[in-house]
């Protein structure tokens, strides 16, 4: 068969890399000059910068990394909360953990009855209960200490803040064993030489990329599809499509208007090179969820040389990078120059008043017997351990 994948991110890199390993014909487009969306890697002298994913739950991605000969290491993160004076304060004050506990006792069981909706790898018929907020649902359930905990990683990560994002998304993305793995601070796997490595030694395998070209039509003919740029056109068995794509692209109504309503997030990373050492990974709680504020900034340390990175909602202009710049020099840090500013358009979801029950279910129904098809953070959270699973699901 002859297959098409828009888009070279992570999901569409691996699903190529999976494809030909199994004798298929792919040709991958990428309307970028570079490839591996979200997996950027920027290098200073034997330092490797990422400025999206930094690391990745060890589950199912170690596989992997281990057949692509990829170095990891698995090591603790620690990290700190600063409150609105930049002082540093603690997660959770000691005496509200005992009920935290108790409160995590509950929600699992809460959840038990969900667990037929939230344990794929993908997204699918979502319960009424769980269209609402985070918040609301937490709220509702009387679990406001677990609202202070996920609170920090939904918004730190670029998923939002709790009174946006459905529950049914958090509790996709933080189901209860990745909510302990954060509170017990369990190790966590980054990559040796940046995540992309791993595209780089992807497309070693990828006999046909196609760089800066934007499909601009998707439409099928008969038995095949026909995918076009201004370029020119090919014809496929099937395509799969990784990333959002303007109105009208695709010929087809149910796959045009969810498009239509799936929305990003926009967010920007700033890198910069600083003076400070012994700095750890930092969350701004007055700021969880807010645009146009810093969320949270990790760092990197090689040969005394610190590189730390900020991440904030909102779009690239000189007045938030300064305000970032700002608010990192206020945590008692100094910054000695600015290395890069890149914006992100990330977590493709559907607010509230677009998300009905049958969303998913609908579009993975239709691929069953479609010759066009979404994949990748589409249909599933975006955690690169769980689009691996989803994306080797999907292959077979």
């Amino acid at each position: 068969m002859r297959y098409a994948i828009i888009g070279a991110g992570f999901s569409g890199m691996l699903a190529a890399y999976l494809l030909e390993k199994k004798g298929a014909d792919v040709t991958v487009y990428e309307k970028q000059e570079y490839i591996g969306g979200h997996c950027r890697t920027i290098v200073n002298k034997y330092m490797y910068i990422e400025l999206a994913t930094v690391f990745c739950f060890s589950q199912h991605i170690k596989e992997l990394l281990i057949e692509l000969d990829v170095g990891y290491t698995e090591r603790f993160t620690y990290r700190n909360f600063l409150d609105e004076n930049f002082s540093k304060v603690e997660h959770m004050p000691r005496d509200r953990v005992e009920v935290l506990m108790e409160e995590l006792i509950k929600l699992n069981d809460i959840l038990k009855s969900y667990r037929p909706y939230l344990n794929d790898v993908n997204y699918g018929y979502i319960p009424e209960d769980l269209t609402v907020s985070l918040h609301e649902f937490l709220t509702k359930n009387k679990l406001n200490n677990i609202s202070e905990v996920i609170a920090p990683h939904l918004s730190s990560f670029g998923f939002g803040s709790i009174y946006e994002i459905q529950a049914y998304y958090a509790f996709h993305i933080f189901d209860m064993d990745t909510i302990y793995s954060f509170i017990q601070s369990n190790k966590l796997l980054f990559v040796d030489k940046g995540m992309s490595e791993v595209i780089h030694k992807l497309s070693q395998n990828i006999s046909d990329i196609r760089y800066s070209i934007e499909v601009i039509n998707i439409e099928r003919l008969d038995d095949k599809v026909k995918v076009e740029s201004e370029y020119g056109s090919d014809l496929y068995d099937k395509v799969l499509i990784t990333t959002k794509l303007p109105d009208g692209v695709i010929k087809d109504d149910l796959y045009n208007q969810a498009m239509n309503k799936i929305d990003t997030n926009p967010y920007i990373t700033c890198a910069y090179e600083v003076d400070s050492r012994n700095v750890v990974t930092t969350y701004y709680k007055a700021n969880l969820g807010k645009k146009r504020k810093i969320q949270f900034f990790h760092t990197f340390n090689h040969n005394n040389k610190n590189i730390l990175v900020a991440y904030a909602y909102g779009y690239v202009n000189k007045e938030l990078v300064n305000s970032i710049t700002h608010d990192i020099e206020n945590s008692g840090i100094q910054v000695k120059h600015l290395i890069t500013a890149k914006q992100w358009h990330i977590f493709p979801h559907l607010k509230e008043q677009n998300l009905t029950q049958s969303f998913y279910k609908d579009i993975l129904d239709r691929q069953k017997t479609s010759n066009i098809c979404l994949i990748g953070s589409l249909v599933s959270k975006p955690s690169i351990s769980n689009l691996y699973a989803s994306i080797k699901q999907f292959i077979g």
